[in-house]
């Protein structure tokens, strides 16, 4: 049976920065995700991004990372979505929810850390949000 973890949070303000998406709605404490007992694969990575695109012309591509003692084969790095804005206008970028597949070992009760960063062009506010599908 497979079990969820889920982290969100708001991006740095600048470019190749990664922050910690330690929250999840109102509860400002989950910081990074534990592990379940008896979970040795990550399956799937659930992820949702929306941006503020400041500026016409804006382009940007974001990265995830996972790592900590949860992650049994060390940090793993991830392109998981871009997005931009036109060239006279500006606006918001909504990427709706993508699944991605990956088979990845972990380590029962330890902790992983998500950490998410956009390259590119500066732009508004950045919001991530991450689900971890444990098996």
């Amino acid at each position: 049976m497979a079990q969820y973890r889920t982290v969100e949070g708001e991006g740095s303000a600048t470019a190749n920065t990664l922050t910690a998406l330690t929250t999840f709605g109102a509860e400002t404490a989950v910081g990074p995700v534990k592990v379940p007992a008896g979970a040795s694969r990550l399956v799937e990575l659930w992820v949702a991004i929306g941006v503020d695109v400041d500026t016409a012309g804006d382009s940007v591509g974001f990265i995830l990372r996972l790592s900590g003692k949860g992650m049994k084969d060390g940090d793993q790095d991830f392109i998981i979505g871009a997005g931009g804005g036109g060239v006279t206008n500006t606006g918001n970028a909504a990427m709706m929810a993508q699944v991605y597949q990956v088979e990845l070992a972990v380590v029962a009760n330890e902790t992983i850390n998500v950490q998410a960063a956009y390259t590119g062009d500066t732009t508004g506010a950045v919001t991530e949000g991450v689900t971890l599908v444990f098996k």
